[in-house]
């Protein structure tokens, strides 16, 4: 069903690593707060438990959450935020595709709220989602006073999480049309709640072939 109208009561729900992004935002932040050679010696260093995710022995929570703690946790929680805010102005907007920014213009056009749904963190993201008037869900970090734990507050919002934290958001609103996108196979789990979904990254080629509401 094509939207042709002007419609304040649509929601479209974004995935954002590869979908909007061209690239993952949280190994791009992991690069920017310790810069680039130590983030590949720490790949050098983590690339066991890569082995042993991809063998499918670790899951994607307990990897990211090596990550974490390998690269980010010996940093305060002030200065974590501080880099997400710079990160979320200097860097995030370079990292997402125009063609993936007329999309979501066509939405904000519309006057449709719009969803950034992703694995990834507020700690990053939380200040351009604010500046765009985007509704923030993803993954959290647990932490004790000024001090990260490494470990994620609840479960990584990834495959099935993502449907579950949709679904809660959901209940109680009365949205009378909804979009979906995202690019995996991890994201056909939230895509099944709309009514109007697309897998795929938001490509100009997909854009212009899948999508195209110009």
């Amino acid at each position: 069903m094509e939207d042709t109208n002007t419609n304040s009561n649509h929601i479209a729900v974004f995935d954002l690593d590869g979908t909007i992004t061209s690239k993952d935002t949280y190994l791009e932040f992991i690069k920017y707060v310790n810069g680039t050679f130590r983030f590949y010696l720490g790949l050098v260093a983590l690339s066991p438990y890569v082995i042993l995710f991809y063998l499918g022995i670790i899951k994607n929570q307990r990897l990211k959450e090596l990550f974490f703690s390998y690269y980010l946790s010996n940093h305060g929680y002030k200065e974590i935020e501080k880099k997400g805010q710079e990160f979320s102005e200097k860097v995030l907007p370079s990292l997402c595709r125009e063609s993936a920014s007329i999309v979501l213009s066509w939405h904000t056009v519309k006057k449709h709220d719009i969803m950034i749904l992703t694995a990834s963190s507020g700690l990053w993201l939380k200040k351009w989602c604010d500046s765009k008037g985007y509704i923030l869900i993803g993954t959290e970090f647990e932490r004790t006073d000024d001090r990260f734990t490494g470990s994620i507050d609840g479960l990584n919002c990834y495959g099935n999480q993502k449907r579950s934290l949709l679904e809660n958001y959901l209940k109680g609103k009365k949205y009378s049309y909804t979009y979906g996108y995202g690019d995996r196979a991890s994201d056909r789990y939230f895509l099944e709640l709309v009514d109007e979904p697309y897998l795929m990254a938001l490509t100009p080629k997909n854009v212009t072939e899948y999508w195209n509401k110009q």
